[in-house]
């Protein structure tokens, strides 16, 4: 979006999916370079809190990223995004990101990343810079 161009914010932004399987579990830990066992070992991650291999916090969290780039067609430059971690993602969930747009905070979108079952597993808000706002 352009710095001088001023439109009507959608009320949601774009929804984003993905399953997060075991092969793109793999995919995301070579990308990143976070091979953590909590993430790729089954037997070791059986041995913890979660019980079993758990998703990268980041993986969900670009999802919201894809949400907003996906609405705006490029991330807004100067949007500033605060999320908190709820609950770890299983290895084989399919999660979904999104937000909707707050009618008491100019904009400013309460975003999520959530299971199928309706989970969240990441919340917050994103804020667009006042250039990228309708009057």
């Amino acid at each position: 979006m352009q710095v001088d161009q001023m439109v009507t914010l959608p009320k949601e932004l774009e929804t984003v999916s993905l399953e997060t399987g075991a092969e793109a579990v793999r995919r995301y830990a070579e990308l990143t370079t976070d091979f953590n066992p909590i993430h790729v070992d089954p037997e070791f991650a059986a041995g913890t809190k979660f019980g079993a291999p758990i998703a990268h916090g980041t993986m969900s969290l670009n999802l919201i990223v894809q949400a907003i780039e996906q609405t705006f067609g490029t991330m807004p430059a100067g949007l500033t995004i605060e999320v908190r971690f709820v609950r770890p993602v299983k290895v084989g969930a399919t999660i979904r990101a999104g937000g909707t747009l707050q009618s008491a905070a100019p904009g400013t979108y309460g975003i999520f990343v959530e299971t199928q079952e309706g989970e969240r597993a990441i919340e917050g808000i994103c804020v667009l810079p006042p250039h990228e706002r309708a009057s």
